[in-house]
Parts: structure tokens; sequence; C-alpha cells
């Protein structure tokens, strides 16, 4: 399912599951704006790719920032004259119950998980309006859609992230625009595999990810939009 080129924009490109994206996105004929807080890692990234200067564009950028946003969206319009694909990958998780998640923690997770996909959202949807094409994907969490104890700030973040995906899908659908949301329950990485050495099932492969993700994007995945497409594994 070839996007060939298309300018997709990877925000947290150096995560766990950044790099498996790019490199799936990179080989189905992509132009890639690589995003990320980290040069070194972003450095790498470029690197591994292997791909010429032209079709790939790695900039250091907080999407904390909604000012860095939409300056990193006028960039990409003078580089690429277009951005058709936003895949907002970036989160955090931190376990905290009712009473005892502080305003800070709270604040962590409001930013983490929704402010940098506001400010995301906000910077490139005009370039896809104004393409009359577009794609706009996030990741979410299983854990939403029954949340378990310890993590209020973490689930209701994301969920509220999951609402906003799903209301851009509304206001865009009649564009040619969709947005969907990828639910997930374990990122099979050796990070993720260490800080929960139990688990046993739903863990899913980054590479597994970056396919649904694909699809998604393709002309074939344009019929799905709205949507909360689970991607949990085969033991989820």
């Amino acid at each position: 399912m070839p996007i060939t080129n298309r300018v997709a924009v990877v925000i947290g490109a150096t995560g766990q599951l950044g790099p498996a994206v790019a490199k799936a996105f990179a080989h189905a004929g992509a132009r890639l704006v690589l995003v990320s807080t980290e040069q070194e890692a972003l450095n790498a990234l470029t690197h591994d790719l292997g791909f010429r200067e032209s079709r790939v564009l790695p900039v250091v950028a907080d999407a904390l920032n909604a000012e860095a946003m939409q300056t990193l969206a006028q960039t990409v319009k003078a580089r690429f004259g277009r951005a058709d694909i936003l895949l907002h990958l970036t989160g955090a998780y931190r376990n905290g119950g009712m009473l005892d998640t502080t305003d800070e923690l709270w604040e962590h997770m409001l930013d983490a998980n929704l402010r940098t996909a506001i400010h995301s959202l906000c910077a490139f949807l005009p370039l896809l309006v104004e393409n009359n094409w577009g794609r706009i994907l996030t990741i979410s969490s299983a854990a939403t859609q029954n949340p378990p104890a310890h993590s209020v700030a973490y689930v209701t973040t994301k969920a509220a992230l999951e609402t906003l995906t799903l209301a851009a899908a509304q206001e865009t659908k009649d564009k040619n625009i969709t947005a969907n949301v990828v639910l997930i329950r374990a990122l099979d990485t050796p990070a993720e595999r260490a800080k929960q050495p139990n688990k046993t099932t739903g863990w899913v492969k980054p590479e597994d990810v970056a396919a649904t993700l694909l699809f998604l994007c393709s002309e074939e995945g344009g019929a799905i939009n709205s949507a909360r497409v689970p991607v949990f594994g085969s033991a989820g």
C-alpha cells in the first residue's frame, strides 16, 4: 500500500514506537518530517533510515510549545509544499489513584497525552484542509475502555485524546480527511517488558502498529474514519 510522496509528520519520532513507524512509512515511499525533543536520537534515526536529505526532514521541536508547532508547520510547507499525514505518537504514563494524584501529575499527563496533540492538530490541520486530503492518527490505550484503578490521570487524558481525535474527524469528514485512534495494550519493546515482567498477554510489536497506521493512511484505509482501532496482538 504505497503512499508515495505523501508528506508524513511524525510527532514523537524517537519514542518507542516512532522508529518502526518512520521505517515503515519511509519504505512505503513517504517523505518524512521526524519531530523529537532529542537531537542525538533524531540524528541516529535519520542515519539509520539511510534516505537522502530531500526525503527526510529531522526537526528538534517540542509539541508542548504551540508557537513551535506553528513554526514547524510553516517550515514543512516551505520545504515540501504540503503536509498530508499527521502521526501523533508521543505520550507518557504515570500511575496514581484518585486521592493521591497531585496537580503536578495531572499537569504532566495533560501535557504529554493531550496538549501535545492539540498543538500539533492546530498547526497542521490547515495544511491538510488546504490539500483536501489528509490522515490524522493518534495512539491511545485499551485501558480507556475499562479503566483500571490507580491510573486516573493517564486514562482520563488518553480518553480526552480520543475525543479530540474523533471530534477532528467530524469537523473534516467533508474534506477527504480521516482521523482515527489506534488502541494498544502493551508495546512489545525491551523497556516495556522490563516495566511489566509479569504481563503475559496483550503485547504488540511496534512493527505491527506501524503496519496498521500505514494501512489507515492508504487510499483503501480512507473508508475508516472516526474510529477506535484495536491493535491488541494475538494474545490480547
